[in-house]
């Protein structure tokens, strides 16, 4: 039986899409093995929205070629597209591939390495606990969520984004915005469901702009509370300007939707935002935030701040901290600017050295 090892580094569609990989691949009959044990097969599912991801990636990448040199190694991913000619050219990668080929990545295997299917022992149960692929390019494929979460997997409605911040990459590799149907989101919230997962977490790059031939995130919400079963609902990370009222009525008054909104900020400096290219003030975010409590105080609201943006100076910095401060907003990350070739930040004036930033 051939043993296959997946590393993943970055955000939660990558977790997803790493689990549907993983649950493909033991259906074909692979054992999956620790991503530090000796495998036939590795597959590193990387990031590159830091350089601090990076650097994580190459790290992985290197010790999976050390771990096995006679190892088909696989990069995949938004670091696979950054840096895909650098790659090709690694000794020890196999094969590089981008976002747009995970969903066909076994059958690329089979083509290219028929040998990883020799010994291979194709199992029938692989419905037991299915989360659908949400990339839907077949609607019935299915992998398990069990890596995921043991109480939250997650579901994914969209990919890509349209929005071009300055400092992010994202868009670059991740392509434009993709909405997943809702009939097949609902398919899958059911399998769920029945299999007995209380809660499920719907995850995009930009969730807030789902679209299904008219039908908003709310749309989409409300048709999950109609048509499933599942006793709660989570939603990901949500732009400020994106909540609208039946949104926020259904977070703040339906049981079944969890009481828990993430609303990046980035900033709290106004010419800092206007820098970042995001849509809102200092003020339209605090009026958001406002809005929520009064709905109902019991929501917990999670926000991003990046410090250290080119430009940003100690008065910009205070501002963020004013926004943290407010008493509307019950945790922060916080996070270190990190340039990213190929994003507008990455051209602009006036860099932060690193050591200031982390003071």
């Amino acid at each position: 039986m051939p043993t296959v090892a997946l590393e993943t580094i970055g955000c939660r569609l990558n977790r997803y899409e790493t689990e549907r990989l993983a649950s493909e691949l033991t259906s074909l009959g692979f054992r999956r093995v620790a991503p530090h044990d000796p495998a036939d097969l590795y597959i590193v599912n990387t990031c590159t929205v830091t350089a601090a991801a990076d650097a994580d990636c190459r790290k992985l990448i290197g010790r999976a070629i050390r771990t096995n040199r006679e190892a088909v190694i696989v990069v995949a991913g938004c670091y696979a597209i950054a840096e895909r000619d650098r790659l090709t050219r690694l000794d020890g990668v196999s094969l590089v591939v981008g976002n747009d080929e995970k969903s066909r990545l076994t059958q690329i295997l089979r083509q290219n390495f028929p040998r990883l299917f020799d010994t291979a022992d194709p199992t029938s149960d692989i419905g037991a606990s299915p989360v659908v692929d949400s990339s839907f390019h077949t609607a019935d494929d299915v992998l398990s969520p069990d890596a995921l979460s043991l109480n939250r997997p997650l579901v994914k409605i969209g990919d890509g984004c349209n929005q071009r911040c300055a400092y992010c990459i994202v868009p670059a590799v991740r392509g434009p915005l993709t909405s997943v149907p809702a009939e097949s989101i609902t398919r899958e919230i059911t399998r769920l469901a029945g299999d007995g997962y209380d809660e499920a977490v719907l995850t995009a790059v930009h969730i807030g702009q789902y679209d299904d031939s008219g039908r908003t995130l709310a749309g989409l919400v409300q048709k999950i509370l109609d048509t499933t079963a599942i006793r709660r609902l989570r939603l990901s990370s949500l732009e400020p300007n994106e909540l609208d009222d039946p949104l926020l009525d259904m977070v703040a008054g339906n049981p079944r939707v969890c009481r828990f909104l993430h609303l990046p900020l980035q900033s709290g400096s106004d010419r800092i935002l206007r820098l970042m290219r995001r849509p809102y003030t200092a003020a339209d975010y605090l009026s958001v935030v406002a809005k929520i409590k009064r709905a109902n105080p019991a929501i917990t609201i999670g926000c991003d701040v990046i410090v250290g943006f080119p430009g940003e100076t100690e008065a910009d910095f205070e501002e963020s901290l004013a926004v943290l401060d407010s008493g509307l907003v019950d945790y922060g990350h916080i996070f270190s600017y990190s340039d990213r070739p190929g994003t507008i930040a990455n051209d602009l004036p006036d860099k932060i050295p690193p050591a200031v930033i982390k003071d």
